[in-house]
């Protein structure tokens, strides 16, 4: 079935192209002008493709539609999908996709590799005013395929209760290889636990890859069993193997925010989505936030972050343009961020917004600037399932982390040689 979509794709790439679309006179225009001159754009339409949010974000997208309209005089029609990636490829096979639409990073790659995204110009959107982490997940061979719009990182986020921010180790290895968690777990009340974490390599494929180790090799095949993987991953394998970190289900709980929220656990790794969750459903439970403890001697975290990307079959290839140089521009990214609580993808528009301010977010502001983007090619999401399969039967006892790590490899492998 992937080999069909991928066929399909292509054919429709390859009729966009004939038809030609990117040779329309205005859209030379649109670029060099850039969205302060495009009075001659008003009474045009753009088809937005996104997924639904909850009610902040819903009122935040719509004010930013507003200003866009109010300001080019562009028409905007949205298409909110519910099963996203399914329904929206669907629609990229039929040849009625949106002009643009969301672009998670962890989808860049395939959606580029199907050609159904067009190459944008740094200069047009301004791409050296983004964070490097974030710009940069969404280039491929030299070329960026989308603009960030929006991101979340990893902090360490700890429960004032039972702990001091000057507590808080400043290397992973001080925190996860020692004594500090066993110790703490000591003071803190029975049923609570020290530490969670998630089993997933979406979380850690920062420590995984320190020092220039890849998880990937030859582009698409797992190479989770190298030496240099394994050995940077078993500071927090072990940890997890002697107790000292549990995932939230061990405790009955659903995620680390319920588990952090009803105060089974005191530290978490997390991203910053966990903070509304926090503010309203456990608004007496006092925390701070720092970045993640260095490993291997260097800072280190996870970025998630979504884009905005043009069909490469829009015939309406200057009011896209126009649409994205707005919502991520300045004012639009500013109109988006502040109102849906999520953090900005440029630093000027973080600055003007003051967000630096609040101590809470800073810190997963401050990881922007050195994080790892949960993108590394079209494969990822089976090595991540075999990982996930294959870990828990080293916290078990039942395999070595290598024997673990190599299972996972192998069986990864074979379904991406079977679909390649």
């Amino acid at each position: 079935m992937k080999k069909v979509i991928s066929i399909l794709m292509m054919l429709v790439l390859l009729m966009g192209l004939m038809v030609g679309c990117a040779d329309d006179p205005a859209v030379e225009t649109t670029t060099e002008k850039g969205t302060e001159a495009v009075a001659d754009l008003a009474g045009k339409k753009v088809v937005i493709g996104r997924w639904g949010g909850n009610d902040a974000e819903t009122a935040s997208f719509n004010a930013m539609i507003d200003g866009f309209k109010a300001k080019t005089g562009i028409e905007v029609e949205e298409r909110v999908y519910s099963d996203y990636n399914t329904e929206l490829q669907a629609e990229l096979i039929g040849g009625s996709g949106p002009d643009v639409f969301y672009v998670d990073a962890y989808m860049a790659p395939f959606y580029t590799q199907q050609g159904v995204l067009m190459a944008l110009d740094e200069n047009t959107f301004q791409l050296d005013a983004f964070y490097p982490s974030l710009r940069d997940a969404f280039e491929t061979d030299g070329k960026f395929y989308a603009v960030s719009k929006d991101y979340s990182t990893l902090a360490l986020y700890y429960n004032k209760a039972y702990l001091d921010e000057a507590d808080i180790p400043k290397t992973m290895e001080e925190l996860l290889g020692g004594n500090f968690l066993v110790d703490l777990k000591a003071t803190l009340p029975e049923g609570m636990v020290a530490m969670t974490y998630n089993q997933d390599l979406a979380r850690a494929l920062f420590m995984a890859e320190a020092g220039g180790a890849s998880v990937i090799r030859d582009e698409i095949y797992s190479n989770l069993a190298d030496p240099a993987v394994l050995n940077n991953l078993k500071l927090e394998y072990d940890a997890a193997k002697a107790g000292k970190i549990v995932q939230p289900s061990d405790l009955g709980m659903g995620w680390n925010g319920d588990a952090f929220g009803n105060e089974k656990t005191a530290i978490m790794i997390e991203g910053n989505w966990v903070l509304g969750h926090l503010n309203t459903n456990f608004p007496d439970v006092a925390y701070g936030v720092v970045e993640i403890p260095t490993f291997a001697g260097e800072k280190g975290t996870m970025v998630f972050t979504v884009g905005y990307g043009i069909n490469s079959n829009t015939k309406s290839l200057d009011a896209a343009t126009a649409f994205i140089q707005y919502a991520t521009g300045a004012e639009g990214m500013a109109t988006w961020t502040t109102g849906a609580g999520v953090l900005p993808s440029r630093e000027d528009v973080a600055v003007a917004t003051n967000i630096m301010d609040d101590m809470i977010k800073a810190p997963h502001i401050a990881g922007a600037a050195y994080a790892t983007p949960w993108q590394k090619g079209t494969t990822m999401d089976t090595i991540n399932a075999e990982f996930r399969n294959y870990v828990p039967a080293y916290i078990k006892g039942e395999k070595t982390l290598e024997e673990a790590l190599m299972s996972a490899q192998e069986e990864a492998n074979k379904t991406i040689e079977a679909n390649n």
